[in-house]
């Protein structure tokens, strides 16, 4: 019973650290990752319920597909293939360190050679035909009244797959930890704001944003210039834009988006009651939730000319109107749209907005696995030179009473060097 059970639990390590399971495993990922990008990720379950019905909306649920990468089968799958890639360069490493050290047995060298390949030159032009096949300056030794030549050629290059897959461990443990110890957030507002970066001390003061134009008027650049600020504390100051981040301490800061933004005063009975920066799509709610005006979307230079298309004729606030929504007593009681400085009126209330400014939104990230991944990409690099452009090649050749025998390998194309190594050997022969 006992060997039975050492039977099944060699079998399934064995299968563990195999190349048909890790295979197997990047096929599955790769279906599901493929899953997380076309299914937007992350959304409130409203969202699914609503873009995806019936069958489609019980799978996203039932296998957590609005959160892929953060689901536990595919957390569990990741886990999987970190031990199949670490079994299989623990059980490779061994053999491939022995290759890399590898020093030819002259003994059994001498057993085999009268069953290798003939070569019909001269001793003395041994040398110039190895340096001909990219081996320079063979090694010799002497036995048994018999001289054997000797060359291993690019041995580092065995390490190539092993550090590949050494580095996609390192890849994805630093992935995990990045994604799990770091964060992700974003901040809006318009020059002379400060905000939190929730979850952390720091706050982000927006010093200024521009937008810059080319001749055509068509957007080249969004500038946001800002101040990092922890616990209140000025850290550092500088600029951010689209692909260039802010760097900060041990955080990024990107230029993400934009938008538009009005400064509204509501007045009640005509007399001040509140005012608020309303940015675009939000709301400006008050009085108990009596009274609320959304900023549906804002247009700098509406074509005025055919309204209702609701195009703007330039991306500068040359005749700047919002589209508004007005809610009382939580029903909507009107829609329409108003040039800054009009009033929006409602029974006892007014609101007035004016001052349009464009706000930027900013990505802020921090990402503690970044400099591990970093690690991990050179490393893979490494492993893929080694493997593609450092290929192992070992060369042998026996002089035996004046007959000369020849057995050469590449690791790598093998057949593609068989037929490079016979041109050469009727070259050599024909001189």
């Amino acid at each position: 019973m006992k060997s039975s059970d050492n039977n099944i639990f060699k079998k399934i390590f064995k299968f563990l650290h195999s190349m048909k399971f890790g295979i197997i495993l990047l096929i599955v990922i790769g279906i599901f990752s493929i899953v997380g990008t076309l299914i937007p990720q992350n959304k409130p379950d409203a969202y699914y319920a609503s873009n995806y019905q019936g069958f489609f909306y019980e799978m996203i649920k039932t296998f957590e597909l609005s959160k892929v990468y953060y689901s536990f089968w595919y957390i569990g799958l990741m886990v999987l293939l970190i031990i199949n890639l670490f079994f299989c360069s623990i059980r490779r490493f061994i053999p491939i360190m022995k290759r890399v050290t590898k020093k030819p047995d002259i003994k059994r060298i001498l057993e085999e050679y009268k069953e290798w390949t003939t070569l019909d030159i001269e001793e003395n032009r041994i040398q110039d035909f190895a340096q001909d096949l990219g081996f320079r300056k063979l090694e010799s030794q002497s036995l048994e009244g018999k001289k054997v030549y000797f060359k291993n050629k690019n041995p580092m290059g065995h390490l190539g797959s092993w550090l590949t897959h050494i580095s996609l461990i390192i890849i994805i443990l630093a992935f995990a930890y990045g994604s799990y110890t770091g964060y992700e957030v974003y901040v809006y507002g318009v020059p002379g704001t400060v905000h939190n970066v929730e979850g952390t001390d720091y706050q982000v003061q927006i010093d200024d944003f521009e937008m810059q134009l080319d001749n055509d008027m068509a957007v080249s650049q969004y500038i946001t210039s800002l101040t990092l600020l922890e616990k209140g504390l000025p850290v550092n100051s500088g600029q951010t834009m689209v692909n260039y981040p802010f760097r900060g301490k041990d955080i990024k800061i990107y230029q993400n988006a934009t938008g538009w933004a009005v400064h509204a005063n509501l007045y009640k009975d005509d007399k001040a009651y509140s005012e608020k920066i309303l940015y675009n799509t939000e709301y400006f709610v008050e009085d108990n939730e009596k009274i609320v005006l959304q900023l549906v979307n804002f247009f700098p230079d509406l074509d005025m000319a055919n309204p209702m298309a609701m195009k703007n004729l330039s991306p500068l606030p040359n005749n700047p109107v919002m589209l508004y929504a007005l809610f009382y007593n939580k029903q909507r009681v009107d829609m329409g749209l108003a040039r800054m400085g009009n009033a929006i009126e409602y029974k006892e209330y007014k609101f007035v907005v004016d001052k349009p400014e464009m706000y930027t939104l900013l990505q802020i990230n921090h990402d503690p696995g970044i400099a591990f991944a970093a690690f991990g990409g050179l490393l893979q690099v490494l492993g893929l030179l080694l493997a593609f452009y450092l290929r192992p090649k070992e060369l042998r050749i026996v002089v035996d009473d004046g007959k000369v025998y020849l057995w050469s390998q590449s690791y790598g194309n093998d057949n593609l060097y068989k037929e490079e190594l016979t041109k050469i050997i009727k070259k050599w022969e024909d001189k």
